[in-house]
């Protein structure tokens, strides 16, 4: 078995060698300069991760707080491959409309399917928007009996525990995990790109605790996220689902504070 505490002191080791400036705002490097894209109201943030991936991010209050959620923009040949609606909830979609406004009119091209991570707000709220718009949306089945649960129209069920896919010849692949920030959370995993859209099941550098617990299963957590470590040896880049992205050491973060957790609650 891999020795995960290890690794997680050897990617930090390797992130400290190294004397790029990162962006406050994006996570990469000033150096590379990633093109952004904002609305008049700088609610919606488009980041371009390279030619064919961008970053949506929308923003929210949290607490009393202002907290960012990000998605994923795929172009291809056939179309935009959404990943995850921008952050609204059943009465108010008018976020992920202004997103699909955004898509539109930058990439000329329409959206031909939606995933969804999980039911909650954060992932999930725009899906009228979606539907309204004839898209496709997809999750698993779990995810679309929580949906209907929470007040939400039911993606389409067609995604199972691992489920690999082209759209114009872009891989997209899903992958259930096991249980962790909530009981449905999959990861989205662009194997020519090498990355990783983790969203809530994985957390930011700069997180200190785990976040909304309400649906999580922490006992689960840690070994669900280690299933992905090992499923994919190659990721470069992680995208969670709040906070900046980086490499794969979001992952073992992520696994550090599952064990924080439990370690204090023992």
């Amino acid at each position: 078995m891999q020795t995960y505490a290890k690794e997680a002191k050897e990617l930090e080791a390797q992130t400290a060698s190294i004397s790029q400036v990162k962006d406050q705002t994006t996570g990469l490097s000033k150096k590379s300069s990633p093109a952004q894209i904002t609305n008049e109201d700088k609610s919606i943030v488009l980041t371009k991760l390279n030619d064919n991936v961008w970053a949506h991010t929308s923003y929210n209050e949290w607490n009393g707080t202002k907290i960012d959620h990000n998605g994923l923009i795929v172009s291809t040949p056939k179309g935009v491959v959404l990943v995850d609606t921008a952050w609204d909830t059943a009465e108010s979609q008018h976020k992920t409309e202004e997103l699909l406004k955004m898509i539109k009119e930058h990439f000329k091209k329409k959206v031909v399917m939606a995933i969804v991570t999980h039911a909650h707000d954060d992932s999930i709220g725009g899906i009228q928007a979606l539907l309204d718009q004839g898209i496709d949306v997809r999750s698993t089945p779990l995810t679309a009996k929580l949906a209907k649960e929470y007040g939400y129209p039911s993606p389409n069920p067609t995604l199972d525990v691992n489920t690999v896919m082209k759209v114009g010849g872009i891989g997209i692949e899903t992958f259930y995990p096991g249980e962790g920030h909530s009981q449905d959370n999959i990861t989205v995993w662009l194997p020519q790109s090498k990355i990783l859209f983790g969203g809530c099941f994985i957390k930011a550098l700069a997180a200190t605790d785990l976040g909304n617990l309400s649906d999580a299963n922490v006992e689960q957590w840690d070994d669900s996220v280690k299933k992905v470590v090992e499923k994919y040896p190659h990721i470069e880049t992680v995208i969670a689902g709040h906070g900046k992205w980086g490499d794969k050491s979001l992952l073992f973060h992520t696994i550090e504070l599952v064990n924080q957790y439990t370690d204090t609650e023992k």
